[in-house]
């Protein structure tokens, strides 16, 4: 396995570990627990960082958008 696909999947256990935090918190905030509301904030902007890193590493690894790839893919040359 290369760098590029350790980096993405530790990126992605970072989102899969931040959505459960996020669900606890907003239990928590639904209860009652306001100082719930700023964990969430935070996992927020964990799952945000995290999907840009993962879009910068898929970026790097093909050369160009990825989004512009399966357009090209599509293509008729």
């Amino acid at each position: 396995m290369n760098r590029y696909d350790r980096d993405m999947m530790h990126n992605r256990e970072l989102i899969y570990d931040a959505k459960g935090q996020l669900h606890k918190a907003d239990e928590r905030y639904k209860k009652g627990d306001k100082g719930a509301k700023k964990e969430m904030i935070h996992d927020r902007e964990l799952i945000h960082d995290a999907k840009g890193e993962i879009h910068r590493i898929d970026v790097e690894k093909h050369g160009f958008e990825a989004s512009a790839h399966k357009i090209h893919k599509h293509m008729k040359h």
